[in-house]
């Protein structure tokens, strides 16, 4: 197999992986706030759901880090393949799709190691340590699932993803609007999130809709672009 090719298709391979343990990442931390959307936007409340989730939560949030580490080849490459198209804006976007990997995952590692030892806490706690547990615990989520995972991330992976699909405008034009319409989605919820302070689950309206699913084409984009790299259209 010819080195460009078998490149593609580990950059395919991973870009796919990330997109798998970002779903089970989904289930586990759904599965431990009891399947309720509507709980992420009081993080603190996954106490009442007992001590035995400390582990699922821990899980979900290890899985969620690790999510993030697979697309780095992802931004490697396309920064490789696109360098010539412009000298200043392309190293620009890859620091922004590296930005988004390293915001993502040091989230995903202070909800690992900070939350479960709340959850377990909690359950011997005094009243006044319970009531702290909480407090810490619903801060520490505001935290991650608004201030990083909602809004500071969003900025540097809407940027990567809107100069992607400039840059490929011309060569691949469907696959480029949809990486403008995610990226635009991305710097859309990013203000939402910041402006509101609520998380990405927490839809209230049409216009949160429409937001959120823009936003959700990400996970399109990534599927669609690991499907060309594996065939061998993308060198």
């Amino acid at each position: 197999m010819e080195p460009l090719v078998e490149r593609q298709r580990s950059v395919a391979g991973a870009t796919v992986l990330s997109v798998l343990l970002g779903m089970a990442a989904t289930v586990a931390l759904l599965a431990a706030y009891g399947f309720d959307p509507g709980a992420l936007a009081h993080p603190g409340s996954i106490v009442d759901k007992g001590a035995g989730v400390a582990q699922l939560f821990r899980w979900g949030a290890l899985l969620d880090m690790a999510s993030y580490l697979p697309l780095a080849p992802l931004v490697l490459y396309l920064h490789d393949r696109l360098r010539e198209r412009g000298a200043v804006l392309v190293p620009v976007l890859t620091a922004g799709g590296l930005a988004y990997v390293l915001i993502g995952g040091i989230g995903g590692a202070l909800l690992a190691s900070a939350g479960p030892p709340l959850v377990e806490g909690y359950a011997t706690a005094s009243d006044a340590g319970r009531e702290a547990a909480r407090l810490t615990l619903e801060t520490l989520g505001h935290a991650v699932f608004v201030g990083l995972f909602g809004t500071l991330e969003l900025i540097p992976l809407g940027v990567w993803l809107l100069g992607v699909g400039w840059l490929l405008r011309r060569e691949w034009p469907r696959f480029a609007v949809v990486s403008v319409i995610a990226g635009a989605g991305a710097l859309a919820s990013s203000a939402r999130s910041g402006l509101t302070g609520r998380t990405l689950v927490d839809v209230e309206g049409p216009l949160d809709l429409v937001i959120l699913t823009a936003a959700g084409l990400v996970i399109v984009w990534q599927l669609w672009l690991a499907a060309r790299l594996w065939r061998g259209s993308a060198g």
